[in-house]
């Protein structure tokens, strides 16, 4: 498949963000999920196919090709409907989480691309695990935690993962504990997660009863998460495909927005009150796209549409 690259790059002009497409890079496969992470220094995208359970592995370039591959042994399985890195004792793991079964795999990663033996856990009773249509692994002062929302009936979790003295047989030495179990309205969907200093921020779009949020963590996991806006105008956002976010030179959080029929893409600047934002740019991409990944490599911000 052909993808499309294109940067984002802040201008002289404040409230005025120029895009440029810079490339097509190529790829071999379709992925059903794709991530990046940074290994020890480099940025390494996977795409990874849950029909075969097969990874491949690319180091993002600041020039053409824009895309190296790489070799990699990641043994992860089949049938994964996310996989996203977070990072535990300075190391990198890959998080693989199947809806059906609620099953969450924690994968170390070694710097030669190669997957350690994972932690497994899921849990079929309250709170449960399964059927989770939002799964994101966030840092909250120091603690790794995982999210996870139920679109259907608006449960929502969170789940603290804790390093532990030694682990038993071949597993990393990691356990998962529940802390916050919450009830939300069902239908929040396109959540994207962005930080302000160590706070995490997400804003999130429902589609049963039609609303835009942005709420915010408790630095205490166990008091869940607060609203602090609500009923914000955020253009189409009962039609859009992809809200992603991205962060923008000394750290200011941005996120775009996607609609696949016309390509319209607007970047947009989350206000310091976390209240609304500012487009700073409109711009038209490549139309029919799945699978948005923006990225940072020095100064350079760049968007990879597939």
């Amino acid at each position: 498949m052909t993808a499309t690259l294109y940067t984002m790059t802040p201008t002289q002009q404040a409230g005025v963000m120029e895009w440029s497409e810079v490339g097509q890079p190529v790829f071999d496969h379709n992925y059903d999920a794709i991530t990046t992470y940074d290994n020890y220094g480099t940025t390494i995208l996977v795409g990874y196919n849950k029909g075969s359970g097969s990874c491949d592995t690319f180091e993002l370039l600041e020039e053409e090709p824009w895309t190296k591959q790489v070799p990699n042994t990641f043994e992860l399985g089949k049938d994964w409907d996310s996989v996203q890195p977070f990072y535990m004792m300075n190391k990198p793991h890959l998080l693989a989480y199947q809806a059906k079964n609620g099953h969450m795999y924690f994968f170390p990663l070694t710097k030669d691309l190669k997957s350690e033996y994972p932690l497994h856990f899921y849990h079929t009773r309250y709170p449960y695990t399964t059927n989770l249509s939002e799964v994101k692994c966030a840092v909250d002062l120091g603690q790794n935690f995982v999210f996870g929302y139920n679109n259907t009936d608006g449960a929502v979790n969170t789940w603290t993962i804790s390093a532990t003295a030694k682990s038993g047989g071949k597993s990393p030495p990691l356990v998962v504990e529940n802390v916050w179990a919450h009830q939300w309205a069902k239908g929040w969907t396109r959540f994207a997660f962005f930080t302000w200093g160590k706070e995490n921020f997400f804003l999130k779009t429902n589609t049963w009863k039609p609303n835009v949020n942005i709420d915010h963590f408790s630095d205490d996991l166990s008091e869940g998460t607060n609203e602090v806006g609500s009923h914000l105008h955020l253009k189409d956002d009962q039609e859009l495909d992809i809200v992603h976010p991205f962060m923008v030179g000394p750290g200011d959080p941005y996120f775009m927005t996607y609609m696949a029929s016309n390509g319209e893409v607007t970047l947009n600047r989350v206000h310091g009150d976390c209240m609304g934002w500012t487009t700073e740019a409109t711009v038209t991409a490549a139309t029919g796209v799945s699978q948005i990944i923006p990225y940072r490599l020095g100064e350079q911000n760049y968007a990879l549409f597939m």
